[in-house]
């Protein structure tokens, strides 16, 4: 099974952005950005991801996104945090 994985919260470390920093250069509120930043994201809105990829001149999705394989298992056990 297939699983989309975030990966702005490296994208915004590697360029010393923070999210608020990122909320002002995109327009996207920063708890919108949070959200998008956690593993457990089910939706992703594209005009957010659009919006987001303009600010930080990204013509690539895949530098903010991937998939990732799962197994079935994975999905129904619990993290530990």
């Amino acid at each position: 099974m297939l699983k989309v994985k975030m990966k702005l919260k490296d994208v915004l470390k590697e360029r010393n952005l923070t999210q608020k920093q990122l909320e002002s250069m995109s327009g996207v509120n920063q708890a919108r950005i949070s959200k998008l930043t956690k593993d457990d994201r089910q939706e992703i809105n594209l005009d957010m991801l659009i919006k987001i990829a303009n600010a930080l001149n990204i013509t690539d999705i895949s530098e903010l996104i991937q998939f990732e394989e799962v197994s079935d298992t994975d999905e129904h056990e619990p993290t530990s945090q």
